[in-house]
């Protein structure tokens, strides 16, 4: 399918751009989908091949499979992702052991796995079980920590390096399209725009599966939830590929999609609710939306997280990450608070996604030459800084489950509780400010790492590390409460690293009920329901505020893919002062309702190229008139393979005559009749309709053309590119850049660094 309208549409011909600017640089790679056409007239993804043993051969399985190829195809994509996803937690976690020690028994064993066989008397509902397990099994020698001083550290260094070398040579000579983490492409796709099949492929898939827990475990500040997205929709687009040749069309295609991304979630969180809903909230496009895919999202998360739960990959037969008891119901007076997590969520999806976009430019400009020099750099500064800090040299999820768990009195009498635990009102000072400023440096300093690893050439997601960055914080706020306004006991600390990844959450994607929803599955914390949906509303209301989209969002806009949703805010205000007249394509290629197999032939392989992807069709007569009449659209790819797959009447295409229109008889053999793949009603619009009216009409309607008329005759036509493009222009011009840099601070620190390469050369 081609990428442009009936004419040359590059921005550089168009009337209303003279030049390719950053928000629309990568629409060439992306093919638009006419989905009310494909819904009108449906399209074959997919040839039918492989599977036909299915169909053809036994009556008996045609019929079992006509009837149930949705659950088996379904199933088939949820078992997949479920497996994927337990290989991923139990390599991670494997990877992540080796750095503090091994398995005597067997080194190739977790810790988990290593210590499985230990008695289990005690409590498994809370984190003191996995505590005290790991210390029974120190002392039975089933697992050993690295000795020494020296050994340690050279131990989480080297194998920091080593992890993120193997990860990023992967992305880079077999997979690249496995880095990032895919949200953003994941979203255009099924709103209307086709990624190159390379982003959805095995590879890919293969590729990201193997570097993910790599990457975790380099301790590198990013996070698997943005790339299990990505893997699980791989899973979705192979599997049905597979199994639905002959019958997908793109309309059934975005569903399944749909459903594995949520799936995805679902699994890294082990919240199958919440995955379905950050399906429907984040992916989902205003115009794919039906209970079609409620139900397949339902089912693929229920079926993946299932499977999760078979293969038990935290060998303590839980998918719950962090579960706490709390037993203490929240306060009133606690409402200050939680107001001021929920703002410091707001000020950290602003200053992170602000800083993390400028550093995204300095990256392209100054180091796209050297992604792997740049990750190894990253790698070694982020294990040097979080050695030495306990919140940072932890993994992540455990990091955070010492953060949530919620200080007993039983607690306090265990000696090896950690420290969190063990302050009170007694606690001298500077054993109370070592914690606190080591809660806050790990705040800042990962903040900081954040900034700089997103977008870096591994995959790489941005929940997790968010989420870590606001528990810490939170869990330093119950500090201070407790030392300075109620004393300990009255409070739950661990709730307030809760309330604070919670916020940092909302902050950096920008939603409301998918966050609430995974952070009460992720814990189980259901009596602070209200106090988390007053944190993610004034996360959300500060964000709004400020004009700031999540993450995934302005990722749309700073690699320029196009993207038909969009926030109603200043930026729209422009689009009711323009009308289609300033941005329709004029220069036209048409077809005419009646005209010889070789004339078309001609036009469509020879004269249009591969500029074009359809054709407005004429009435017979108004071709050579002024003014001319449109009776119908045909896109380019439909004729083209139907072209490719007629066999002529006769040996003489000259005197083949083809019909757009559906006729009632045909005076000879030698006719051929493309009604059934014209459409014969497109969407049409005046010349002085709005720009914001058109904009709306292809996000609502998901149609790829719009054909311009007057009085009832051809003006022109516009594509769903051709509005984003004018919007993004148009805003530009008006507004400026929507994301500034600072090129003066770039260039500083570009020729710092270049000195720094030269002192150490």
């Amino acid at each position: 399918m081609s990428e442009r309208s009936s004419s040359p549409q590059d921005i550089n011909s168009s009337k209303f751009a003279t030049e390719v600017i950053p928000e629309i640089k990568n629409f060439s790679k992306f093919t638009t989908i006419d989905r009310l056409s494909e819904e009108d007239s449906p399209v074959v993804l997919f040839e039918e091949d492989g599977r036909s043993f299915l169909t053809s051969k036994f009556q008996f399985y045609s019929t079992i499979w006509e009837r149930s190829r949705t659950f088996i195809t379904l199933t088939s994509v949820a078992i997949l992702i479920g497996c994927i996803a337990g290989f991923i937690q139990i390599f991670t976690e494997t990877l992540v052991n080796w750095k503090t020690g091994y398995c005597a028994r067997n080194w190739l064993l977790n810790k988990s796995f290593c210590c499985a066989n230990i008695p289990e008397s005690l409590d498994k509902r809370s984190l003191l079980f996995d505590k005290r397990d790991e210390l029974q099994c120190l002392d039975e020698g089933l697992w050993v920590n690295w000795n020494g001083h020296i050994l340690p550290f050279f131990m989480f260094f080297s194998l920091s390096i080593i992890f993120t070398s193997i990860s990023t040579l992967l992305v880079k000579f077999v997979a690249p399209m496995a880095t990032g983490s895919g949200i953003s492409e994941i979203k255009t796709w099924v709103s209307g725009f086709e990624h190159l099949p390379e982003f959805l492929n095995s590879p890919t898939l293969i590729v990201k599966s193997i570097a993910l827990p790599l990457t975790i475990a380099s301790g590198l500040a990013v996070g698997k939830e943005g790339p299990s997205v990505h893997y699980a929709t791989c899973c979705g687009y192979i599997v049905t590929k597979w199994l639905l040749k002959g019958e997908l069309t793109y309309s059934s295609q975005f569903e399944y999609l749909t459903a594995a991304s949520g799936a995805g979630v679902a699994v890294a969180f082990g919240a199958p609710i919440g995955g379905v809903l950050f399906g429907l909230e984040e992916i989902s496009s205003s115009n794919s939306f039906n209970g079609s895919m409620l139900w397949k999202s339902y089912y693929v998360a229920l079926i993946a997280v299932t499977t999760l739960k078979c293969i038990n990959p935290f060998r303590n037969g839980k998918i719950i990450l962090f579960n706490v008891t709390y037993d203490k119901n929240w306060k009133v007076l606690e409402i200050p608070v939680f107001i001021l997590l929920g703002i410091f969520g707001g000020f950290y999806g602003q200053f992170v996604s602000k800083w993390n976009i400028s550093y995204v430019h300095f990256r392209k400009k100054y180091l796209s030459s050297w992604p792997i020099q740049e990750v190894l750099v990253l790698t070694v500064m982020t294990a040097l800084i979080s050695y030495f800090n306990e919140f940072l040299r932890l993994d992540m999820t455990e990091s955070m489950g010492i953060l949530f768990h919620e200080c007993t009195t039983n607690d306090n009498s265990s000696s090896f509780q950690h420290r969190l635990c063990l302050l009170d009102e007694n606690t001298h000072v500077i054993s109370f400010l070592r914690v606190f400023s080591s809660l806050s440096f790990a705040t800042v300093i990962r903040m900081l790492l954040v900034i700089i690893s997103y977008g870096a050439m591994i995959p790489a997601g941005i929940f997790v590390p968010s989420m870590a960055i606001g528990a810490t914080f939170g869990r330093a706020i119950s500090l201070l409460v407790e030392r300075f306004i109620c004393g300990p006991g009255v409070i739950t600390p661990g709730a307030y690293a809760f309330l604070g990844a919670a916020a940092t959450l909302t902050g950096i994607t920008n939603l409301t009920l998918t966050v609430v929803v995974i952070m009460l599955e992720l814990t189980g914390a259901f009596i602070y329901i209200i106090p988390t949906m007053i944190v993610v509303a004034i996360t959300r209301v500060l964000l709004n505020s400020n004009h700031v989209d999540g993450i995934a969002d302005q990722m749309i806009l700073v690699n320029g893919f196009p993207y038909l949703d969009r926030a109603e805010d200043k930026y729209d205000d422009f689009m009711d002062k323009h009308t289609a007249e300033e941005i329709m394509e004029t220069n036209m290629i048409t077809l005419r309702e009646t005209m010889y197999f070789s004339e078309l032939e001609d036009l469509v392989y020879n004269v249009s190229g591969k500029d074009v992807s359809g054709f407005p069709i004429i009435k017979d007569g108004d071709e050579n008139e002024p003014e001319k009449r449109c009776i119908g659209y045909i896109l380019k790819h439909r004729l083209v393979k139907r072209l490719t797959a007629q066999s002529l009447p006769t040996t003489d295409s000259r005197r083949t005559i083809v019909h757009f229109s559906k006729k009632e008889y045909y005076n000879s053999d030698d006719e051929i009749d493309l009604s059934g793949i014209t459409i014969i009603s497109p969407v049409t619009a005046k010349i002085d309709t709005s720009a914001s009216t058109l904009f709306c009409t292809f996000q609502r309607m998901g149609c790829k053309t719009i054909i311009i008329e007057k009085d009832g005759f051809l003006q022109g036509l516009i594509t769903s590119k051709d509005i984003i493009k004018f919007e993004r222009i148009k805003a530009r011009e008006i507004y400026g850049p929507r994301y500034e840099y600072n090129e003066k601070l770039n260039e500083k620190v570009w020729s710092y660094l270049e000195y720094l390469t030269k002192l150490f050369a």
